[in-house]
C-alpha cells in the first residue's frame, strides 16, 4: 500500500542509521501488507518494532497493519508513538486520519488531515479524504475550497471531480453539478458508480426517466450495489407512471437480490421479561434539524426513561441544536458512519438491543443490509424514508396509522402493521415560526396558490392540474419556493412546461433556497397551499397549517403519497383530504371563492395543530410505548408478530385477538417513600419537566462529601463521575453499583500525565500541588502541611474521555491545578452549564487556583463569572470553649461560580435553559435567576415557580393551571453516563 511504501522512502532518506529497518525487511513489510497477509505482517511489524524502537517505519508499519486488519483501536496507541517519533510524517498523519473516521471519530480525523496538508500541501490522498468529510459534516463551502486547491495538482481526478459535483449539488448549484456529473460518465460509461451519481442528479431535478434509465444501467452493471437499487426505488415514488403493486414489486425486489446468503440465528435475550426496561436501538441520519429530527424528538423525550433504554446511531454526522437535545435523551450516543454494514449488524447484537427501530428505509444513510442480517430480536420500520413498505422478510412491524394505511393495504406490506390511534409522527414546531398574517389576496385583489414541497415532486400530472386550477380562478398566482429554483434551468424548465399548459410567465412565483424562518415567513404571502402527486408533503404540510395556510391533498398509490392525508385529517382538517382529481381541482376553486373562510382558517390553524394529536407529544409517547411494550411481551410469549390496531381511547389489539393488550409497566421504586430534602421536595411539588440527568464531575470529591449528597442523588436528577485521590469518601462500598455515581479511586483530572500526590500529615492537605514552604503558611497550618509520603498518580484530561457525550457542571477544587485542568478540557466544557472552582485566597500550595487567572481563562472560553458561593472565614479571636459570639472576618476561600456567557446563554435550548435553572434552584437556592430562565423558555411556567415558591401571591388563573399540574416525581432522565464512560476512564488510568 502507498501508505507503507511512501514511508519507506522517508525512513531510508531520514533514518539511515543503526536504528533503522534495514531496506529489505521494509521491501518484506511492505510486500506482506499489499498481499493482504496480516498475521504474517503483524508478526514482521512487531519484531521490527523490538528491534527498531526508533524507527517510525516500524511503527507506522505495525499501525497501518493493525489499522488495516480491522484492529482500529489497538492501532491508536501504535500509530501516536509513531508520530511521537515523527510528528512532522504527512503520511503518519493521514493514516492517523484513517483510523479516527474508522473509529467514528470524524472531527479528530479533519485535525489529522490539516496537519498532513500543512506539511505536504499537494498530498493527493490527504486532500480528498478532507473534502469528503466536509461533504459528510455538510460543510460543503470548505469542501469546494480545498477542491478549487486540489485543482490545481489533480484537476481531473475523477473522485475530486465527483465530490465536487456533490457539493455543488448540495449547495443548489444543480445545473453545474449534473453537467460534471455528465461529463464523469462520457469519460467512464461503465462505471456504476459514477451511473448512480448522475442519475441521482437527475432525480433531484424532476427528470425521472432517464435518472431511472442510469439506475438500471448502473446495476446491469453492478448488481450488488443494494444503494443503487434503493435510489431506484425513491426515483419510483416520485413518477405518476406507477401503481402500488409496481411499487410493492420493486420492493419485494431488493430482499430477493439483497437479503444475505448466510446470517447467525437472531439473538435470544437471556431475560425474557416482559416488564423489564428494553433497549431500543435507533439508525438514523436524521438525529438534527431534519424532517426526521422534527417528528421524533418531542416524543422520544417524553418516552418514560425507567421504561425504554434508547441507543441511538447516527449516519450522519451534522451536529446542531436538535441534535444535542437527541444526544440528552438518548442513553447511548454514538455515530456509526465509519462502519460496514456486517459490523454494524455485530454492533447491535453485541449492544443487545431488544428492538431495533430503522430511521432511514431506502435513503439518506441506508443501512437494510445490516437490518438484513437480524442483529435483533424484533425490528421496526419508522419515520424516516417511510415511504412505502422496506419489502425486507427481516423487518418485522412498521409503524403507521389508519390514514397512512387505511384496512386493505396489509398485503403490500411485508411488515405486521401498527396502527397508532392518531398520526404516526408527532411534528415538533420549531422556536422561529413568524406570526401568520392577514389573508394576502385582501391586498393582492387576487389569489396565492402555492407550495414549497422539495421541487423535485414536481411532475407533467400535477403541474397540469395545478394549471387546471390557475384557468378556472382568474389572475390567480402559483408561488413554487425550493433550492431547486436556485438553478436557472430549472426554473426555466417548470416556467416553459406552465407556458405549455396555458400559463403565463408573470402569474408563477419561483423562489430557490432560504433560511427556515424566510421559507416560513414566505407562507405570508400564500392563501392556499396544494399538495404534490403522487409523492406528499409530510413536514411541509405541517409548516403550512402551522402558518395558517390550509392544504389540499389527493392521497398517492404509496405510504409516501399520505403523509398529508393523516396529517390534515389527525388536526381536524379531513374536509380538505379529498379522493379525486375533480374534487382536488372543485376545492381549490371553492376555497379561493370564499375569503371569509379563508381568513377564518387562517387565524385559527396554528392553535389548531398545536392542540391536536399531530404536536401531543405526550400522548403519541404513550402510545408508541405502549406499542414498543406490546410487541415484546408478544415475542416473550413465542407468538409470532401480528398486526397491532388501536382504537381511539388508547387501548390496542393484535389481529386475531378478541382482548386488548394488556401491558406490563416496570416496577421502579418511588422516591415518595423516602425521606426528602427541602431541594428535593421542591423538585417533586413542581413539574420541571427536565430533558436529561445533570451531568456532573467532581474533582476530589469536595459534592460527594457533602452533607445531603445522598439526598441529592435520590433525586435521580444527577449523574454524578466523582476523582477520590485521597481516598477521602468515608464507606465508599455504600455507593457500588450505584446507577447515578460513578466513583474512581487513586485518580483525578488534570492534563493526562502521570502526576504526584504529595500526603501530608493533614489529609484534607493532601494534594497533586506541592504546600508552600513552612515560613510561607500561617502557623496553624504549618504541621498539618508536612508531606509524609509521595505516591504516583494517574491524571485523566476532560477532553480524553470519548464517552462523555455532555458535562453540565464541573467542580474543581483549590487543591488541584485548575488551570491545567481548564486547558484540557475546552471541548467537553463547551456547552457546560455551570464551572464551580474552590479557590484560596491565602494559597497553601503551588499553583492553587487563582481567581484572575480563572476568570480570563473562562472569559476566553465562553463563561462569565456569575458570583462567589460557601465562603470560608478565618478568626483572629483564641481557641476558646466558652464564646456567646464568636467572629471569623479574613476570607479564606469561596467557590467561584461561572455561568455561560450573555452571548452563550442567548444560544441555550429550552432544555438547557430549564437545566440551569433546576441546578440553581435545587443547589444553590438562587431563586431571581431560576425565574429568569424559566421565562426565556415559558412564561407561564415562569409565574408557577414563583407562586410554587410562595415569592408572590397565587393568582385565580394562576392557582388553576397550577392545580392542574400532576405533582410527580421526576421519572428518571437519559444516562449518559453509560459503562463507555467508566471504561475509559479506567483505560485513561492504565496508559501509565
Amino acid at each position: 500500500m502507498s501508505k507503507i511504501r511512501q514511508h519507506a522512502r522517508i525512513s531510508q532518506t531520514r533514518h539511515q542509521t543503526r536504528h533503522a529497518v534495514a531496506p529489505k525487511q521494509q521491501q518484506k513489510l511492505i510486500a506482506l501488507y499489499q498481499a493482504r497477509q496480516w498475521d504474517k505482517a503483524e508478526a514482521l511489524a512487531r519484531e521490527m518494532t523490538s528491534k527498531h524502537p526508533f524507527d517510525p517505519f516500524a511503527w507506522k508499519s505495525l499501525g497501518s497493519v493493525l489499522l488495516e486488519s480491522g484492529q482500529r483501536h489497538s492501532s491508536l496507541d501504535v500509530l501516536e508513538k509513531a508520530l511521537t517519533l515523527a510528528p512532522d510524517d504527512p503520511e503518519l498523519h493521514n493514516t492517523m486520519a484513517q483510523a479516527m473516521y474508522r473509529l467514528g471519530h470524524a472531527s479528530e480525523a479533519v485535525a489529522h488531515l490539516e496537519k498532513a496538508l500543512e506539511i505536504k500541501p499537494a498530498f493527493k490522498q490527504a486532500r480528498l479524504m478532507l473534502i469528503k468529510l466536509h461533504n459528510d459534516a455538510g460543510e460543503f463551502e470548505k469542501a469546494l475550497e480545498h477542491i478549487a486547491i486540489a485543482e490545481r495538482d489533480f484537476a481531473d481526478d475523477d473522485t475530486l471531480l465527483s465530490r465536487k459535483a456533490h457539493a455543488l449539488i448540495q449547495l443548489t448549484r444543480f445545473g453545474e453539478g449534473i453537467r460534471i456529473h455528465e461529463t464523469i460518465v462520457a469519460k467512464y460509461p461503465d462505471d456504476p458508480a459514477h451511473l448512480s451519481n448522475l442519475a441521482s442528479a437527475y432525480r433531484n431535478v424532476g427528470r425521472f426517466e432517464e435518472a431511472e434509465a442510469y439506475y438500471r444501467k448502473a446495476l446491469e452493471l453492478a448488481p450488488d450495489q443494494d444503494k443503487t437499487f434503493s435510489n431506484l426505488l425513491m426515483s419510483m415514488h416520485y413518477n405518476p407512471a406507477y401503481s402500488a403493486e409496481d411499487l410493492f414489486k420493486a420492493h419485494l425486489e431488493w430482499d430477493t437480490r439483497f437479503q444475505p446468503k448466510e446470517r447467525k440465528p437472531r439473538p435470544r435475550p437471556a431475560d425474557l421479561s416482559s416488564d423489564r426496561r428494553l433497549r431500543i436501538g435507533m439508525i438514523s441520519a436524521g438525529f438534527r434539524i431534519h424532517p426526521v429530527g422534527q417528528m421524533i424528538t418531542s416524543a422520544l423525550e417524553a418516552l418514560p426513561r425507567e421504561d425504554f433504554e434508547i441507543f441511538a446511531y447516527t449516519m450522519n454526522d451534522m451536529v446542531d441544536p436538535l441534535t444535542k437535545r437527541m444526544q440528552q435523551r438518548a442513553d447511548h450516543w454514538m455515530s456509526v458512519t465509519h462502519l460496514t454494514e456486517p459490523q454494524l449488524a455485530d454492533k447491535l447484537r453485541s449492544d443487545r438491543i431488544d428492538i431495533l427501530l430503522d430511521l432511514c428505509g431506502h435513503t439518506e444513510g441506508n443501512r437494510l443490509r445490516a437490518v438484513a442480517l437480524e442483529p435483533a430480536p424484533l425490528q421496526v420500520k419508522w419515520v424516516g424514508g417511510l415511504i412505502n413498505t422496506t419489502g425486507l422478510q427481516a423487518m418485522d412491524y412498521l409503524i403507521s396509522d389508519a390514514v397512512e394505511t387505511p384496512p386493505g393495504v396489509d398485503h403490500l406490506y411485508t411488515e405486521k402493521l401498527i396502527r397508532l390511534p392518531d398520526d404516526y409522527i408527532c411534528y415538533m414546531p420549531r422556536g422561529d415560526a413568524p406570526e401568520p398574517s392577514a389573508l394576502p389576496a385582501l391586498d393582492n385583489g387576487y389569489v396565492t396558490f402555492g407550495c414549497f414541497n422539495n421541487p423535485s415532486k414536481l411532475n407533467e400530472v400535477i403541474l397540469g392540474k395545478w394549471a387546471s386550477i390557475l384557468h378556472r380562478v382568474p389572475d390567480s398566482r402559483l408561488f413554487l419556493k425550493g433550492m431547486q429554483f436556485d438553478s436557472d434551468e430549472f426554473a426555466e424548465r417548470t416556467c416553459q412546461t406552465m407556458e405549455r399548459l396555458g400559463i403565463e410567465r408573470h402569474r408563477l412565483i419561483l423562489e430557490g433556497h432560504s433560511k427556515h424562518r424566510e421559507l416560513l415567513q414566505a407562507y405570508n404571502r400564500v392563501d392556499i397551499a396544494l399538495d404534490p402527486w403522487p409523492y406528499s408533503g409530510g413536514l411541509t404540510t405541517c409548516e403550512a397549517l402551522l402558518m395558517g395556510v390550509p392544504v389540499i391533498t389527493l392521497s398517492g398509490p404509496s405510504f409516501a403519497g399520505r403523509h398529508s392525508a393523516t396529517h390534515l385529517t389527525n388536526a381536524g382538517l379531513p374536509e380538505l383530504v379529498v379522493d379525486s382529481w375533480e374534487r382536488y381541482e372543485a376545492l381549490a376553486v371553492e376555497l379561493a371563492s370564499d375569503p371569509a373562510s379563508l381568513t377564518t382558517i387562517r387565524r385559527s390553524l396554528r392553535r389548531q395543530i398545536k392542540r391536536s394529536p399531530v404536536c401531543d407529544y405526550k400522548r403519541f409517547a404513550k402510545h408508541l410505548g405502549i406499542a414498543l411494550r406490546a410487541i415484546w411481551q408478544r415475542y416473550c410469549e413465542d407468538k409470532m408478530p401480528a398486526a397491532l390496531t388501536f382504537n381511539k381511547d388508547g387501548r390496542a389489539w393484535f389481529e386475531g385477538e378478541s382482548e386488548p393488550v394488556n401491558v406490563k409497566i416496570p416496577k421502579i421504586a418511588s422516591t415518595e417513600s423516602q425521606p426528602q430534602s427541602a431541594a428535593a421536595k421542591a423538585a417533586v411539588d413542581f413539574d420541571w419537566q427536565l430533558q436529561g440527568k445533570i451531568i456532573a464531575i467532581d474533582n476530589t470529591t469536595k459534592l460527594v462529601r457533602e452533607t445531603g449528597f445522598e439526598k441529592l442523588l435520590d433525586l435521580n436528577t444527577f449523574a454524578v463521575i466523582a476523582f477520590d485521590p485521597g481516598s477521602r469518601v468515608k464507606n465508599p462500598d455504600q455507593f457500588k453499583d450505584h446507577e447515578n455515581l460513578q466513583l474512581f479511586p487513586h485518580a483525578l483530572l488534570g492534563d493526562g500525565q502521570p502526576a504526584t500526590l504529595h500526603a501530608c500529615l493533614a489529609p484534607e492537605m493532601s494534594s497533586t500541588l506541592k504546600p508552600l514552604p513552612p515560613e510561607q503558611l500561617p502557623a496553624e497550618r504549618r504541621q498539618g502541611a508536612q508531606v509524609l509520603t509521595s505516591l504516583p498518580i494517574n491524571t485523566i484530561a476532560l477532553d480524553s474521555i470519548q464517552g462523555l457525550q455532555s458535562l453540565d457542571w464541573l467542580i474543581l477544587d483549590d487543591l488541584s491545578d485548575a488551570t491545567k485542568i481548564l486547558e484540557h478540557g475546552e471541548k467537553a466544557l463547551r456547552d457546560t452549564l455551570m464551572v464551580q472552582v474552590r479557590v484560596a485566597f491565602h494559597p497553601t500550595h503551588e499553583r492553587q487556583p487563582n481567581l484572575s487567572e480563572i476568570s480570563h481563562w473562562m472569559c476566553r472560553n465562553g463563561f462569565r463569572f456569575y458570583r462567589l458561593n460557601d465562603f470560608h472565614h478565618k478568626s483572629h479571636l483564641p481557641d476558646r470553649d466558652d464564646w456567646l459570639q464568636h467572629q471569623a472576618t479574613e476570607l479564606e476561600s469561596a467557590d467561584a461560580l461561572f455561568l455561560p456567557s450573555h452571548k452563550r446563554m442567548a444560544q441555550l435550548s429550552a432544555g438547557q435553559k430549564i437545566k440551569l435553572a433546576f441546578l440553581l434552584h435545587t443547589v444553590y437556592g438562587v431563586q431571581d435567576l431560576t425565574y429568569s430562565l424559566l421565562a426565556d423558555v415559558d412564561p407561564e411556567k415562569a409565574e408557577l415557580y414563583l407562586i410554587a415558591e410562595g415569592m408572590v401571591p397565587t393568582k385565580a388563573s394562576m392557582g388553576e393551571s397550577l392545580e392542574k399540574q400532576t405533582p410527580h416525581n421526576l421519572a428518571p432522565p437519559a444516562d449518559n453516563t453509560e459503562d463507555t464512560i467508566s471504561q475509559d476512564i479506567d483505560r485513561l488510568m492504565n496508559i501509565h
